[in-house]
């Protein structure tokens, strides 16, 4: 999937959490390799600006597996972000985690569906959520 997604365009591992664990978490993985940057805060939907700063777009792909994070970030940049939702991990099927969340534009459920999306796709699903009933968010 990073290879897909960095076709699309740079491909940024934004993360959070301590400072020091989960670098060293990314850097053990691989993964760190395989993306343009990494980018980890103690609240990463607070940084948004830092995000933009530091990577300028048009438009922002964001798959996490938290959708008070979703959300969040939703709110702060509308239609300029589609927001995908993995139904894996930790928090993607705590009952608690999801509660009093609108849906991401998009619901996977697993990371490796995306597979199956382009990004015209995405986009598309970004300003058709934003226009829609729940676009407030």
């Amino acid at each position: 999937m990073l290879e897909r997604f960095r076709s699309w365009g740079p491909t940024v591992i934004l993360s959070d959490g301590d400072v020091v664990f989960q670098p060293r978490k990314v850097q053990r993985s691989g993964l760190a390799e395989a993306v343009d940057g990494v980018l980890i805060y103690v609240h990463k939907e607070r940084e948004l600006e830092d995000v933009e700063r530091r990577y300028p777009a048009e438009h922002y792909v964001l798959v996490d597996d938290k959708l008070r994070v979703l959300t969040a970030v939703k709110r702060a940049w509308g239609a300029r972000v589609t927001t995908v939702f993995p139904r894996q991990g930790h928090y993607a099927h705590d009952p608690e985690a999801l509660a009093g969340h609108p849906p991401a534009d998009l619901t996977v459920e697993r990371i490796g569906d995306l597979v199956d999306h382009d990004l015209a796709t995405l986009r598309a699903r970004a300003g058709a959520v934003a226009a829609g009933p729940a676009g407030g968010r």
